[in-house]
């Protein structure tokens, strides 16, 4: 699991960053969304710290459902490509 957890961080920082300025918004105004402080949300899209599990679903639940899908499959497709290069 810890591994994911290594795959996961830089992911998410990448697709949080390029959707925060793709949409337009401000970092105030992801930290009023996410509800988080302007440290932590700064820690998160500069890789610092990575998403707790409400964090996640709110960010989630802001991005446009096709979006949300990509997200959640590229993940799953960088996960198993990770571990089918760990087999060779």
């Amino acid at each position: 699991m810890r591994k994911f957890k290594s795959l996961l961080k830089p992911y998410l920082r990448k697709i949080l960053y390029d959707s925060r300025k793709e949409a337009k918004i401000s970092q105030e105004q992801m930290v009023a969304f996410l509800r988080l402080s302007p440290r932590s949300y700064g820690d998160l899209e500069r890789g610092k710290s990575g998403f707790s599990a409400v964090t996640l679903i709110f960010f989630l639940a802001m991005l446009p459902n096709d979006m949300m899908v990509r997200t959640v499959r590229g993940f799953f497709l960088l996960m198993l490509d990770s571990e089918e290069k760990e087999v060779v």
